[in-house]
């Protein structure tokens, strides 16, 4: 069942109370905690805890591949990855075909996070179990840390059960199945596995500190969801919160939408924010590109080459609706905000940064897979034919020569600042350009990163007024060309974003040096592999795994927003 079409908002959670299940969940909770304390079937148990984990820890001595799989995977970071992770499939679901569904999942996203806090603070204060993991209770254990100096996975506890991580999957599991559909159900019942599966091999948890343990949790909310009115009435309460923030965003969109353009589901806008900021700190990646392989890069532009002069006059007569209007601000705000988050995560959270620097041929990898398969799938819907073919190939040849260009000196002087702002946002606004590889280039890098840090007015305040007018200027160029000439723009950005993939090509021996206090690339030399070693194999499956993520995201560019329409209230 679907709930997410059914006619009840409050979809299999109802109001009156089914002792029937309430027992039947309760009791299923108690007999797997019993098979476990019980002997007979405690030595069972046991007997399965040390064949899974010695069958999982051998893999890490088998190669690198494996061990530095265990390694990323293990690593505590990663607690933050698989949340993003899950927050993503989410929010893709709920941006999908029509505003009611947007509705309900946001105020059903809201009661299950309630309930998870709720479960797990009780998990933590009632069940305490001191267990040691496998590190601390077995000999001769492969140390991952051992292979892999830069691991920080996580190999031993003395409080091992219950394992919070699985547990919290098992109820995601539990509570998608119930109000997302028996599918998005199945689908974190997999996460569930593939997360708990590296802190098994690494020896900070026994497969029954997930299975019984989380199991055990989620058997007894089960009892609690199916035969309580408690979820019903927490969904009701959220609803009391959510349903007047969603109908306050319908009346927004119906006062300042612009009638030309598709009125956005601000979970999709969010997420496509959340690539756009995520890509921006990835060095030699472009965010135009990511813009372009989103389906954002001409109502991006647009939206920018409004920001001028009418833009201003309207603000200053009084006339708010019309200004925000004018600027799109229904698509601009929701983008925004989820690029600020990426930056956030990506930045502080899981640096992307450190990440390509310790695991380059992954990273690299993954953008050159994404890049690779847009530059594809751009060519087949724009075939060139004729005297296309040369702003196609003056497209690969710019994005070449950016992708090769080192860093020079430059002067510091106020109008060469504002030089660099206008090129670096010229540079951020073109796919296949790295707006960080022209500051590099210019010079500018630490001396931007120092500005930043310490709010320098004096430097900031001519490079965003160069970066201003670079904005405006290019939106409106790239705006009236698009109208004009759509093929000839189309095909010479997407030859940039196709003579860019030399700057992510996984395999280059790479130059950081300190800059601004971090260490930041600044010369890299491709080369092709000659042998099959861990390296080659972590590339290729980024650039599979990036391929991968583009037809996902192309998925979710196609998706209209029709329901919107649908449900938006009278202004």
């Amino acid at each position: 069942m679907n709930t997410m079409h059914s006619g009840d908002p409050y979809g299999v959670f109802t109001p009156g109370w089914n002792v029937k299940r309430l027992l039947l969940w309760t009791g299923a909770a108690l007999l797997l905690a019993a098979s476990w304390i019980w002997p007979e079937t405690r030595a069972l148990w046991d007997a399965m805890d040390v064949a899974i984990f010695r069958l999982l820890n051998a893999t890490v001595a088998m190669n690198d591949v494996i061990a530095a799989f265990w390694a990323l995977t293990g690593d505590r970071r990663f607690d933050y990855v698989s949340a993003l992770i899950v927050l993503v499939i989410y929010m893709i679901v709920i941006s999908r075909d029509d505003l009611p569904r947007f509705r309900h999942g946001f105020a059903f996203g809201g009661s299950v996070a309630i309930l998870l806090l709720v479960v797990i603070g009780l998990q933590r204060e009632l069940i305490e179990y001191p267990r040691l993991s496998p590190t601390f209770a077995l000999e001769h254990v492969h140390s991952i840390r051992a292979y892999i100096p830069w691991s920080l996975a996580k190999e031993g506890s003395d409080t091992s059960f219950p394992g919070d991580h699985a547990t919290v999957m098992m109820l995601l599991a539990l509570t998608w199945s119930l109000g997302l559909g028996r599918r998005l159900g199945l689908l974190a019942a997999a996460l569930t596995v593939v997360f708990a599966l590296p802190r098994m091999a690494a020896g900070a948890h026994w497969m029954t500190d997930a299975l019984v343990g989380g199991g055990f949790v989620t058997l007894l909310t089960a009892g609690v969801l199916l035969g309580t009115p408690a979820m019903y009435h927490l969904q009701r309460g959220v609803r009391r919160i959510s349903d007047p923030v969603v109908d306050y965003w319908l009346l927004i969109v119906a006062r300042i939408g612009r009638e030309d353009s598709d009125n956005p589901n601000p979970a999709r806008q969010f997420l496509r924010g959340i690539c756009l900021g995520a890509t921006q700190l990835m060095p030699g990646a472009s965010t135009g590109s990511m813009a372009l392989m989103l389906g954002l890069y001409r109502r991006l532009m647009r939206a920018i080459a409004h920001l001028d002069m009418e833009f201003l006059r309207l603000l200053a007569r009084g006339q708010f609706v019309s200004a925000l209007r004018r600027a799109d601000l229904v698509f601009l705000v929701p983008l925004l905000l989820g690029s600020a988050a990426a930056i956030v995560f990506f930045s502080r959270v899981v640096p992307l940064e450190t990440l390509s620097e310790e695991l380059p041929e992954i990273m690299f990898g993954l953008f050159f897979g994404l890049l690779a398969a847009a530059t594809v799938a751009l060519l087949r819907r724009h075939r060139p034919h004729g005297i296309a073919w040369g702003w196609l190939a003056l497209g690969v040849a710019f994005g070449a020569a950016f992708a090769l260009l080192t860093p020079v000196d430059t002067p510091n002087e106020i109008w060469f600042v504002f030089l660099c702002g206008a090129l670096t946002v010229t540079a951020a606004m073109m796919p296949g350009v790295s707006a960080a590889l022209i500051l590099l280039v210019l010079g500018k890098y630490a001396a931007t990163i120092e500005a930043l840090a310490h709010i320098d007015f004096d430097y900031l305040a001519p490079f965003a007024a160069g970066g201003l007018l670079a904005a405006v200027s290019l939106s409106r160029l790239v705006t009236a060309l698009m109208q004009r000439h759509a093929q000839a723009v189309m095909l010479a950005v997407t030859g940039l974003m196709g003579g860019s993939l030399l700057a992510v090509w996984p395999f280059q021996n790479r130059e950081y040096m300190e800059i601004g206090g971090k260490m930041r690339l600044v010369v890299s030399e491709a080369y092709l592999p000659e042998t099959f070693d861990a390296g080659l194999v972590m590339g290729l499956a980024g650039m599979v795994a990036g391929a991968a993520l583009f037809y996902l995201l192309d998925r979710l560019t196609k998706k209209d927003d029709a329901g919107l329409a649908e449900e938006r209230p009278a202004a």
